[in-house]
């Protein structure tokens, strides 16, 4: 077993997300800080004349009313909460602005979360997902495969004599990284929108704003490090049923041409010429690369084509992208490693 330390720099925002929404009545926003309400607590802690108040609020099924009632009631003083974050300040303006029109529904997008203690984390899984698909396009890249729905097979060696996906020889098996648990002040929520450019070079946005709890990153001016741990299991990679062998330099190097490829291109064919242009610079600026770096794209909002393969799975080139509050392009991470 070989483990090695990975040193994580979080370089642009990282949405990392549920599936799920939170919904108006589920939270409030106070003085640009988040709370997410445990509704039975604020009913609990609530006396018996304004609980009386609001209860007939909710048989008139009165929501402007129920909305005025809890956010003019609501402190965190007197109210328990599971959880609390930062709130960006155009964020902030749009629920003030919002709290009275009834259509808005100010949907939340959370971050994935413990269970328990609502805690952030980086699921290991989503790093080694990431790692997955820079491996199989390295490993694929001169290979000519004409069945498209078996290259990740193909590539590491894992059919069966019926031409079948046999898990028991994915080398994959063998990698293990831990989760990484962040604390919720490296939480913020911010818009995001889809922006398409025009002819002028300025962005137009496409679609609804949608609200998420994001990482803080480098771009964005608060710096986010984090430690977690990868494992390479080379007793399991030296069986004879494992045909294709992974180690750490062939990870970093598949990842860095990967990646790299994808944040040149992306500058090159979207942001190049546009307000977004010097925080991609600034991006690039913070590679500072060393025998044992690597870069990965990770979490939701970061583009089909970084995590499509280039030779095979080829997407038409989207001519929009997702931006963090009309800036930030979404989940690079940087990664620096160290056997233990």
């Amino acid at each position: 077993m070989k483990k090695y330390k990975l040193f994580g720099e979080i370089l642009s925002p990282l949405h990392i997300g549920t599936g799920s929404e939170i919904e108006f009545f589920d939270y409030i926003i106070k003085k640009n800080r988040f709370y997410k309400i445990v509704m039975d607590d604020f009913l609990l802690n609530l006396g018996e004349a304004e609980k009386s108040s609001l209860l007939t609020l909710i048989n008139q099924n009165n929501l402007l009313k129920i909305r005025e009632f809890m956010i003019s009631n609501w402190n965190p003083q007197r109210f328990p909460y599971g959880y609390s974050c930062a709130v960006s300040d155009e964020v902030s303006k749009i629920y003030e602005k919002n709290i009275n029109n009834i259509e808005n529904q100010l949907l939340i997008n959370p971050f994935i979360r413990t269970g328990d203690k609502m805690q952030p984390y980086i699921p290991g899984s989503s790093l080694k997902g990431a790692i997955r698909t820079a491996l199989i396009n390295a490993l694929g890249k001169n290979m000519k495969i004409e069945d498209l729905k078996k290259i990740e097979g193909i590539v590491l060696d894992c059919l069966n004599n019926e031409g079948k996906f046999l898990m028991a020889r994915d080398p994959f098996r063998a990698i293990k990284i831990k989760d990484t648990y962040l604390t919720s002040d490296k939480i913020i929520i911010s818009k995001i929108v889809n922006v398409k450019k025009n002819r002028r070079g300025s962005f137009e946005q496409r679609g609804i704003q949608i609200f998420a709890e994001v990482t803080y990153s480098a771009l964005s001016g608060r710096q986010v490090n984090f430690e977690t741990e990868i494992a390479i299991d080379t007793d399991l990679l030296n069986k004879n049923l494992i045909k294709r062998k992974i180690d750490i330099n062939l990870i970093k190097n598949a990842c860095n041409s990967f990646y790299q490829d994808k944040l040149k291109d992306e500058l090159e064919n979207f942001f190049q010429n546009t307000s977004v242009e010097k925080f991609f610079y600034s991006l690039l600026s913070n590679l500072k690369f060393n025998n044992h770096t690597f870069i990965l794209r990770v979490g939701r909002y970061s583009g089909l084509e970084s995590v499509t393969l280039d030779n095979y799975r080829k997407p038409r080139r989207s001519s929009s992208r997702n931006l963090c509050e009309m800036k930030y392009p979404f989940g690079w991470i940087k990664l620096d490693y160290q056997e233990v």
